[in-house]
């Protein structure tokens, strides 16, 4: 997450939330699965936003659940990529998984990943 700047955070999560359409102006079915999906992104952002404002002493607690938060809005982010706003040097994952042990990320030491 480190790696990740300010100003990406910013434009990631405004072009998320840009494309998400305003529930209001939806009709049946459409109104419920927009709205979940803002509120989804919400909690993503907020994820990601706390870790990135707690004592340091905390972000080790918070890394890797911001870091999930934030693959899933660049996930997200990527279903409009081919949109002309799509912030392409913001959408990018803080890590690639290890398929054996999932939760951890790959430069993960075993004695530091808490389970």
């Amino acid at each position: 997450m480190d790696r990740i700047t300010e100003e990406q955070v910013a434009q990631l999560n405004r072009f998320v939330l840009a494309r998400i359409a305003d529930a209001d102006s939806l009709q049946e079915e459409a109104r419920p699965a927009v709205m979940a999906l803002r509120i989804a992104a919400g909690k993503q952002i907020a994820a990601v936003l706390f870790h990135r404002t707690s004592p340091p002493a905390q972000r080790t607690e918070t890394e890797l659940h911001a870091a999930a938060s934030w693959n899933l809005l660049v996930a997200f982010a990527e279903v409009w990529r081919d949109h002309p706003d799509f912030p392409a040097e913001a959408a990018i994952e803080t890590f690639e998984f290890d398929s054996e042990t999932p939760l951890s990320p790959l430069d993960a030491h075993p004695a530091d990943v808490s389970g």
